[in-house]
């Protein structure tokens, strides 16, 4: 296959991309990864030193981006982004949501603080994400492309203690179908990416990093030998599955998501 065939089905020379959460390791390579395919790019963090290392390597490799500091968590801040987007570069053609927190303990443990404060991260920042994408993109009527990175284990129990984590990531892939329903006659196509055993995919509470020094954490993506026959995978792993829908490629596929668990489900 020549260049000119894989620019037909991998290219986005030209296009607009949002990723939120740019500061973790995962959203870091999908950023980089389509400013290589060509796209400009507008990284939003709630945490303006995040995002610097992240301009500075896109650049430096030839690539257009620019920051934004978002707090995806508050509604105000997630229709400023996209307002100051629209007035700096226009309507995005993609938008990629990586925010996520994962609070791993025993249900019985979870105060309603506890609980909220997974869902806000995991369930309510992405539908601040995607209605405010899918207004920009209706409005101007060239469609668009949503991608939601999520978990494995929103389909199957991977740690004990994931309640909270695996129903908001649930709640996630609820939203995807139906929003995916209501917009494919826009155009606007919705997805996500679930991945399994990636290092550096989730920020963890620093509670659940405690468990995890302390080798408190227990459950089936424990065992290692067993239920990961592809062993860890990589950030950019994830940076290739959003590439393939949101690209060409992707054309004919909305209202799914494409899971990452290195033959997790298999074992």
């Amino acid at each position: 296959m020549n260049p000119e065939a894989l620019q037909r089905l991998f290219g986005i020379e030209g296009k607009l991309a949002v990723i939120t959460d740019s500061g973790g390791n995962s959203s870091s390579d999908v950023a980089q990864v389509l400013a290589a395919a060509g796209a400009k790019v507008v990284v939003a963090d709630k945490e303006s030193a995040r995002m610097q290392p992240i301009l500075d390597q896109i650049k430096v490799a030839g690539g257009e981006a620019i920051a934004v500091a978002t707090d995806v968590e508050n509604e105000a801040s997630v229709i400023a982004l996209f307002d100051q987007v629209e007035r700096a570069w226009g309507t995005p053609d993609i938008v990629v949501n990586c925010a996520a927190m994962n609070n791993c303990r025993p249900l019985t443990e979870f105060t309603e603080s506890a609980w909220d404060e997974v869902i806000s991260m995991d369930l309510k920042s992405v539908f601040f994400c995607m209605r405010e994408a899918i207004r920009h993109m209706k409005a101007s009527a060239r469609g668009g492309r949503i991608v939601n990175i999520t978990t494995m284990g929103s389909l199957h129990p991977v740690l004990n203690g994931n309640g909270a984590y695996g129903a908001a990531r649930a709640g996630v892939n609820g939203l995807v179908r139906s929003a995916a329903l209501d917009y494919a006659k826009d155009n606007i196509l919705i997805n996500n990416v679930m991945p399994g055993a990636v290092q550096g995919k989730v920020r963890l509470h620093p509670e659940t990093i405690a468990r995890l020094e302390r080798g408190e954490l227990t459950g089936p993506g424990m065992d290692t030998e067993r239920r990961r026959p592809l062993g860890w995978g990589k950030p950019e792993d994830i940076a290739a599955a959003v590439l393939y829908l949101v690209g060409p490629s992707g054309g004919y596929i909305t209202g799914h998501g494409i899971v990452l668990d290195g033959g997790f489900l298999l074992s």
